[in-house]
């Protein structure tokens, strides 16, 4: 299997509604971005666009998770980082 059907594997697995669904939604850019960037990827068949955007998708989930705090739930909290783990993966390599 090729790492763009691998990186849409693991893009489909992202709950668009749960990522709407937080209160922040409307005005965070990073939440926003998730949303574009999982849509993009999913319609592409561009391996460039699809690698670049995934690298992008997984420094944004890491963001709402570490960084911003709008994941509250620990169970969410651990599905995200293990997506963007996955995308970072099948892309950059592991994160350190």
């Amino acid at each position: 299997m090729d790492k763009s059907t691998q990186i849409k594997q693991t893009v489909a697995k992202i709950d668009l509604e749960k990522i709407t669904n937080y209160p922040e939604h409307p005005q965070s850019k990073t939440l926003r971005q998730i949303i574009r960037y999982s849509e993009r990827i999913l319609g592409s068949n561009k391996e460039e666009e699809i690698f670049r955007l995934a690298v992008h998708l997984a420094y944004g989930l890491e963001m709402i998770v570490n960084k911003v705090g709008y994941v509250k739930n620990e169970i969410e909290k651990k599905y995200w980082l293990e997506i963007s783990d996955e995308l970072f993966k099948n892309t950059v390599g592991k994160k350190k």
